[in-house]
C-alpha cells in the first residue's frame, strides 16, 4: 500500500512521530513526504503543530524541527540525510520507530525491516560494533554524502546497501 494511502487522515500525527525521531528535517522534505495534501491541506497541519508547539521552524524556514530546543543540538546531517533515504522507502514502510543506534529509524515493510543508519565519518566504529547484532535479514541502508566513509566500514555477507545522499536527495543506492 502506498504511503499516501496508509497515511490518510493520519498525516498530524505522522508528523509529529517523525519529528520526534528525526529531531530535524528540511521543511521541503516533510513536504515532498506529503505530496500528496494540497496546499491548504498541508499548511493547516504545520500551522497546527506549530501553535500547539509540536514542531517549530527555524527563523530561515529551512527546517522543520520537533522544537527549539531539539533543533539546536541535533545533528542536523544526519537527520535529513536519513529523511531522504525514508522518502525513498515510504511506499514499502507498514510500521517504523526510533531506531537502535547507530541507526536514526527502523521500518517494517510486509517481508523486510530496513536500519537507517547515517555514516559521516565519525561513527565508523559505532556501525561495526553493531553490525554483529543486526539480524542477517534486517536490510542496513548505510546513509552517506561522502562515499570515502564506507571504506572504513565492516561489510556483512548480505543484506548491507549505501545510500549516496546529495542536497537534493537520493543520488544512487550501491549494494556492499
Amino acid at each position: 500500500m502506498s504511503f499516501a494511502k496508509q497515511s490518510h487522515n493520519r498525516e498530524l500525527a505522522l508528523i509529529t512521530q517523525l519529528l520526534a525521531i528525526f529531531g530535524v528535517v528540511e521543511r521541503g522534505q516533510m513536504r515532498e513526504l506529503f505530496s500528496h495534501l494540497s496546499d491548504s491541506q498541508y499548511g493547516k497541519i504545520l500551522t497546527l503543530l506549530s501553535r500547539e508547539g509540536l514542531a517549530y521552524r527555524s527563523p530561515d524556514s529551512i527546517y522543520l524541527a520537533s522544537s527549539k530546543f531539539t533543533a539546536s543540538r541535533i545533528d542536523k546531517e544526519n537527520s535529513v540525510m536519513c529523511f531522504w533515504a525514508f522518502i525513498l522507502i515510504k511506499d514499502k514502510a507498514q510500521d517504523f520507530c526510533a531506531g537502535e543506534a547507530p541507526a536514526i529509524l527502523t521500518v517494517a515493510s510486509k517481508s523486510k525491516n530496513y536500519d537507517l543508519i547515517p555514516l559521516n565519518g565519525r561513527n565508523a566504529q559505532q556501525v561495526n560494533e553493531a553490525s554483529e547484532e543486526i539480524p542477517s535479514g534486517t536490510i542496513r541502508y548505510l546513509i552517506t554524502r561522502d562515499l570515502q566513509h564506507i571504506t572504513t566500514i565492516d561489510r556483512r555477507m548480505k543484506n548491507d546497501y549505501v545510500i549516496h545522499v546529495g542536497d537534493k536527495g537520493v543520488i544512487e543506492i550501491y549494494e556492499l
